[in-house]
C-alpha cells in the first residue's frame, strides 16, 4: 500500500521526459491499456478532490464578489487554472511519467459538470449535484457558491490507498480509513478501520469511477471499528471477563492505548491466539503495517516479546517454527512477518537478562545475582569486603575467588579480566530469593512460589545435611542456572543459587 495524508494542492506543469508522456491528460484521455497502479492512485487522489467540492467543502471563492438569493449569500468561484492534487508528482527524470491531472478552469455550472464528468460516471455526477442543489449557482453565466462545508470526520486519523487491476477495462481502488479519537476523547477512544473498494472502469467516454466515497469516508458503524474506555470500573464491568470473546483485531486495537493492568490479559490472549492460529492473526492485523497508529509496531511485536518474556520452551519453539515456516500471502503479511523477526533478537536479549536477574539473593538492600559483572570487584555493589579471598584456579586456568556479604557466601571467577559470579549460598534467615523465599520458610512456601520445583534426594543428602532439595531449574533462556532449596524437617535449611555453565541438574 502507499500512504498519503492530507491532500495537498500541487501545481502541475506540463511535463516532458524521454520515453514518457508529453503532457498531463484527463482520465477520459488516459491511455486505454497502459495504466499503472500509480496512475490509478493519482486518478483517485484528483477525483477525491473533485468529489469533495460537493460533499465536504467548496471551490475557492472570491469573498469580495457576492450575490444574494433569498436567505443565501453566494460568492464568485475563483477557480482559474486550478491544480488538482496527486499522490505522487512526476519527476522530469522519470523514464515513464505517471498520469497527472490537467489544471482546470471553472467559471460556470457547465464547467463544473464537465470537470466532474471527466472523473465520474453520469450517475455519480447526477448524485453529486443533487447532494445540495443550492450549493452552486450561475449568476449571469458566472459560477457562484455558498461558503461552507460540513467539516471533516474528526474520528479519521489517516488513510491508505491501493490499486489493483481486475482486467484490461477495470481497476479497483481500496481505501483504508483509520479511526482513532484517543487524542481528544481519552480515556475513551474510537479506534479501528473501515475499507471502501471503488471501481474505475474503462467506458466509451474514457476511464471513469463508477463507485466512490468522500475523502473522509470512515464508516463508524463498521464491524472493524471499536469503542473502548480505559477506566478501571468500566474495564472490570464490561471488558475484563469478555476478552476471550474478542477477535484478534479487537484485542490488537485495544492494545494500541492500553498499558499496565489494561494490557496484560489482552496481550496474553493475542499471543496465545498467534501461537495456536497464526493465519487468523496475520489476516486480522494486515492493516497494521501501513497504519498511522502510534503504537502499532509495539502491538505487532507483542507475540514475540510476550512469548520470550513469559512462556516456556514449548511456546518458544512454536514461535520459532511459525517465524521460520510461515508463507505470507501478500505484502502486508510479509511486513508483519519481517517485523516479528526483527523483534526477536531484542526479545531474546531482554528475556535472557530477566532470566539471569531472577537468579539472585536479596540481602541488606542489594541484589546479588549470577552472571557477568562489569568494572572489576566490587563492581557496582556497596559494602562488600575490601578484598575477596583467592580460591585457587579453575579447570580452564581461570582465577577463583570467594567473599561473604550479608549472610551470603559468593563464589566468582576471573577469566581474562571478565568477572562472573557462578554460585551463591546462604544458610541463615534474611537473604531472600526474588520470589521471597528465605531460610526458615516451609517446603510448602517454596512449592507455592516455584511451582515447577523438582525434588532431588541425592543433592540434599550430599550437602548441608538436608533431607532432600527442591530444584528450580526452568531451562530455556535461563540455560544452566538453578536454585536449590535444601529441606530439613520440612523447612528450608539452605539456599544455593548456581550456574553450572556446561550442564544442568535436571537434564
Amino acid at each position: 500500500m502507499r500512504r498519503f495524508g492530507a491532500l495537498l494542492l500541487l501545481t502541475i506543469t506540463l511535463l516532458a521526459g524521454c520515453g514518457g508522456r508529453e503532457s498531463p491528460v484527463s482520465p477520459d484521455e488516459a491511455p486505454e491499456t497502459a495504466l499503472t497502479e500509480q496512475d490509478v492512485i493519482n486518478m483517485y487522489t484528483a477525483a477525491s478532490a473533485v468529489y469533495d467540492w460537493f460533499d465536504l467543502t467548496t471551490l475557492p471563492l472570491d469573498m469580495e464578489d457576492a450575490r444574494t438569493e433569498g436567505d443565501l449569500t453566494y460568492y464568485r468561484v475563483d477557480a482559474e487554472n486550478l491544480s488538482l492534487p496527486v499522490s505522487t508528482v512526476a519527476e522530469l527524470t522519470d523514464s515513464a511519467l505517471p498520469w497527472q491531472p490537467q489544471p482546470v478552469t471553472i467559471t460556470s455550472l457547465a464547467d463544473l459538470r464537465e470537470t466532474a464528468e471527466s472523473y465520474f460516471s453520469p450517475e455519480i455526477v447526477d448524485n453529486l449535484f443533487a447532494l445540495s442543489p443550492d450549493h452552486y449557482k450561475d449568476f449571469d453565466g458566472v459560477l457562484y457558491a455558498t461558503d461552507g462545508g460540513r467539516g471533516s470526520n474528526l474520528y479519521l486519523l489517516d488513510k491508505t490507498v491501493a490499486a489493483e487491476q481486475v482486467d484490461a477495462d477495470h481497476w479497483t481502488v481500496t481505501v483504508t480509513f483509520y479511526a482513532d479519537s484517543w487524542a481528544f476523547e481519552k480515556p475513551s477512544t474510537t479506534v479501528g478501520y473501515s475499507q471502501a473498494v471503488l471501481d474505475l472502469e474503462h467506458t466509451a467516454d474514457g476511464w471513469k469511477f463508477t463507485s466512490f466515497v468522500p475523502s473522509d469516508g470512515l464508516d463508524l458503524e463498521a464491524e472493524t471499528v471499536f469503542q473502548f474506555t480505559y477506566d478501571i470500573d468500566t474495564f472490570m464491568r464490561d471488558d475484563a471477563g469478555n476478552l476471550d470473546t474478542w477477535s484478534d483485531l479487537k484485542l490488537a486495537c485495544w492494545l494500541l492505548h492500553a498499558d499496565g493492568a489494561y494490557s496484560e490479559g489482552a496481550t496474553d490472549y493475542l499471543t496465545r491466539r498467534f501461537l495456536e492460529d497464526p493465519d487468523t492473526w496475520f489476516d486480522a492485523l494486515s492493516v497494521f503495517p501501513d497504519s498511522p497508529w502510534e503504537h502499532a509496531d509495539i502491538v505487532v511485536a507483542a507475540p514475540v516479546n510476550d512469548t520470550y518474556a513469559w512462556y516456556g520452551q514449548e511456546e518458544q519453539d512454536r514461535l520459532t517454527e511459525i517465524l521460520d515456516t510461515y508463507q505470507p500471502e501478500n505484502d502486508a503479511q510479509q511486513a508483519l512477518l519481517d517485523a516479528l523477526k526483527e523483534a526477536r533478537p531484542q526479545a531474546i536479549e531482554r528475556a535472557t537478562e530477566n532470566a539471569t536477574a531472577s537468579f539472585c539473593l536479596v540481602t541488606e538492600g542489594q541484589f546479588l545475582s549470577l552472571g557477568r559483572k562489569e568494572g572489576g570487584y566490587p563492581w557496582d555493589y556497596e559494602g562488600l569486603p575490601e578484598t575477596p579471598q583467592s580460591a585457587g584456579t579453575g579447570d580452564n586456568g581461570e582465577s577463583l575467588f570467594t567473599f561473604s556479604f550479608g549472610g551470603v557466601d559468593v563464589a566468582y571467577l576471573d577469566a581474562d579480566g571478565t568477572d562472573n559470579i557462578y554460585r551463591m549460598t546462604t544458610t541463615v534467615p534474611g537473604p531472600r530469593t526474588l520470589g521471597g523465599i528465605q531460610v526458615g520458610d516451609s517446603e510448602d512456601d517454596v512449592k507455592a512460589v516455584y511451582t515447577g520445583a523438582v525434588q532431588m534426594e541425592a543433592v540434599g543428602e550430599d550437602q548441608f545435611g538436608a533431607d532432600y532439595a527442591l530444584i528450580h531449574e526452568p531451562g530455556g533462556l535461563s540455560y544452566c542456572k538453578h536454585i536449590s532449596f535444601f529441606i530439613t524437617d520440612g523447612e528450608v535449611s539452605a539456599i544455593q543459587v548456581e550456574d553450572l555453565v556446561d550442564g544442568r541438574l535436571l537434564s
